[in-house]
């Protein structure tokens, strides 16, 4: 789901080209016809984390919306060290990375969350160099025709976080305003709600934020 994804570089190889239809979505089978043998191959995962399977799923539907230049290139992974994120899309890249967890906590979810994010690579490879929203009218075009009309932007997966420890405490020494930190601050910081009332905005050092270290177990 687009990290995500916000920072697309939108294009295509030299040499490829895009129909009138395949911008507007006409022309195009229904995401029924398109992907009726979508989930008849079982994920076959390589130690390298990458999946022969879901990505010969992912190109044959690109190849039958007239995405052959991105059915070449197409590649599914499965990302152990995603936490809360089902799954996300790298445009230019055209690489789909799912989270090996959607296998233990709902099955059902991988070929959705495969199919949401093959939705995303078919929206930016028909936008070409015009930029679009992650979940905009593209990207739903492409969840209907690929069959999962409807679909939303993001997930209700039990997906289980990470909790991580703060280390560090910042305080203002002016109005004793704080706050903590899991990572040490790289370089001196200023308490913005002093600096904006008494020094028009701009840093000051007696508005510079003293730091401590926290006793963690």
């Amino acid at each position: 789901m687009l990290p995500l994804v916000q920072q697309l570089e939108f294009g295509f190889t030299d040499g490829q080209k895009r129909e009138a239809d395949e911008a507007s979505g006409e022309g195009f089978t229904s995401g029924a016809d398109v992907c009726e043998t979508f989930s008849s191959i079982e994920p076959q995962v390589l130690k390298s984390g990458f999946d022969r399977g879901l990505t010969a799923q992912c190109a044959e539907s690109l190849l039958c919306l007239g995405l052959d230049g991105v059915a070449a290139v197409v590649e599914v992974q499965w990302n152990s060290r995603m936490r809360t994120t089902a799954g996300r899309a790298f445009w230019p890249d055209a690489r789909i990375e799912l989270n090996p967890k959607l296998e233990q906590l709902a099955p059902d979810e991988v070929q959705r969350t495969l199919l949401h994010e093959l939705a995303h690579l078919v929206a930016y490879a028909r936008a070409g160099r015009k930029r679009i929203s992650a979940h905009g009218v593209e990207w739903q075009l492409a969840c209907a025709q690929l069959g999962i009309p409807g679909e939303r932007a993001t997930h209700s997966l039990p997906l289980p976080g990470r909790t991580m420890a703060r280390k560090w405490r910042y305080e203002c020494p002016a109005c004793g305003e704080g706050f903590d930190r899991v990572r040490r601050l790289k370089r001196w910081a200023g308490c913005y709600a002093c600096c904006k009332q008494h020094n028009g905005g701009y840093y000051h050092r007696k508005f510079r934020l003293l730091e401590s270290q926290l006793d963690v177990d």
